[in-house]
C-alpha cells in the first residue's frame, strides 16, 4: 500500500512517483474518453495541461532519497535532489495551466499574459513552499548540523592520543575532503 505521509525519503520518492504516474493515468483516460465523447480541442488541451503540470511535482519527488548526501555536501537548496528539473518546467507549466484557463473564461490577451506570469510565480512558488516543508518535516539541516559535529568529535577522539604527524595528515585529509 503506499505510504504517502512516511518521512522515509526512499519510500516518499517511490510512493509519490507511483501515485503521480496513477494520477497520469487518470488524466489520459479521462482525456481520451472526452476526446471520444465528441469534447475535440479542449479535452486534448485540458488532458495535456494537466499532464504536464503534474511533471515538475515528478522531479520534485523524485530523489528525495538524495536529499541527505546533497545537503551533506553542501549544496544549496534550490540545486538538491532533481530540483534542477522543477525549476525548468514549473513556470512553464504554471503560466500553461493558466492560460488554459485564461482562454476558457475568455479573458483579453493583455489580462491573460498578467495572468499567465502570476500562474507561473505561483506554480514554482507552491512547488518550493511544498520542497521547504518537506526539508522542515524530516529535520534535514539539523540532521545535516548533528552529522557535521558527529564527525568533528570522531576526528578529535582519534587524533587526540596520536603523533603530531598523524595530526597533520589527518588535517590535510579533512581539507582535501
Amino acid at each position: 500500500m503506499l505510504d504517502l505521509r512516511t518521512l522515509d525519503p526512499a519510500r516518499q520518492s517511490a510512493d509519490r512517483r507511483v501515485a503521480l504516474v496513477a494520477g497520469l493515468v487518470v488524466v489520459a483516460t479521462c482525456t481520451l474518453a472526452s476526446v471520444a465523447a465528441g469534447g475535440g480541442g479542449w479535452a486534448l488541451a485540458w488532458g495535456g495541461t494537466a499532464a504536464l503540470g503534474g511533471l515538475p511535482w515528478f522531479f520534485a519527488f523524485g530523489a528525495r532519497w538524495r536529499l541527505l548526501d546533497d545537503a551533506l555536501a553542501g549544496v544549496p537548496f534550490a540545486w538538491r535532489g532533481d530540483r534542477m528539473g522543477v525549476w525548468a518546467t514549473a513556470p512553464p507549466t504554471g503560466a500553461l495551466a493558466t492560460l488554459v484557463l485564461a482562454a476558457t473564461l475568455g479573458f483579453s490577451p493583455a489580462l491573460a499574459l498578467v495572468c499567465c506570469v502570476c500562474g507561473a510565480v505561483a506554480h514554482t512558488a507552491l512547488i518550493a513552499w511544498s520542497e521547504a516543508r518537506y526539508e522542515r518535516a524530516i529535520f534535514l539541516d539539523l540532521t545535516v548540523l548533528e552529522l557535521r559535529f558527529e564527525r568533528i568529535t570522531d576526528t578529535r577522539a582519534l587524533v587526540r592520543g596520536s603523533d603530531p604527524s598523524t595530526l597533520r595528515s589527518t588535517a590535510q585529509s579533512q581539507k582535501n575532503c
